[in-house]
């Protein structure tokens, strides 16, 4: 009988133990950082399926934000790299001569950082190696959104959600999705 209960005990133990508990989840969007609005500093997204975050970059940094007035427009860019290879990947999102309101969800669908002289709202993907320079734009057909669900101009913290698709020439589409900032910005 004590044998029995040994054997069912032994038998318990090793079937309700998993190898793969320690390891945590295998789902990319928990790599993500939770969507805070906070001031913490923090951005991801998921670029094709797979998690992204600012990582190397030495003094110049892995992420930057501002929302400024120049020239008689506003202009808001949140960008953020992964430097800690021989190429490097980024994701952009932001406005050109178009302000940003807390609350508000705004259409991505133009190229404002990689064309010169393009006032509008968009995103982008760019990698940059070896082998050349290549940028993923949204487009009038291609978009995606940004929701600014906080903007606190006295302590500079702006945070938020967006997913895009952006296309390159060659007509190939990357996807951006369950992106999320909670970023300190200069003025």
């Amino acid at each position: 009988m004590k044998k029995s209960v040994y054997f069912l005990l032994f038998i318990f133990f090793f079937t309700a133990c998993d190898k793969d508990d320690d390891q945590g989840s295998q789902d990319p969007k928990d790599q993500l950082p939770k969507a805070t609005q906070t001031g913490a500093n923090t951005v991801g997204c998921l670029v094709n399926g797979e998690a992204f975050l600012p990582k190397g970059g030495g003094l110049a940094g892995n992420k930057n934000c501002f929302y400024q007035y120049v020239d008689g427009g506003y202009h808001f860019k949140m960008g953020f790299s992964d430097f800690s290879g021989d190429t490097s990947y980024s994701v952009v999102v932001g406005t050109q001569n178009a302000s940003i309101e807390e609350g508000e969800t705004y259409l991505l669908n133009s190229q404002p950082f990689f064309t010169n002289n393009i006032d509008g709202r968009g995103g982008g993907h760019s990698i940059s190696g070896p082998s050349g320079f290549e940028k993923y734009t949204t487009t009038s057909e291609v978009t995606g959104e940004m929701r600014i669900t906080k903007l606190d101009f006295e302590n500079h913290i702006v945070s938020g959600t967006f997913w895009f698709d952006a296309v390159n020439e060659d007509g190939e589409v990357v996807e951006i999705r369950e992106g999320r900032f909670d970023m300190n910005f200069t003025e």
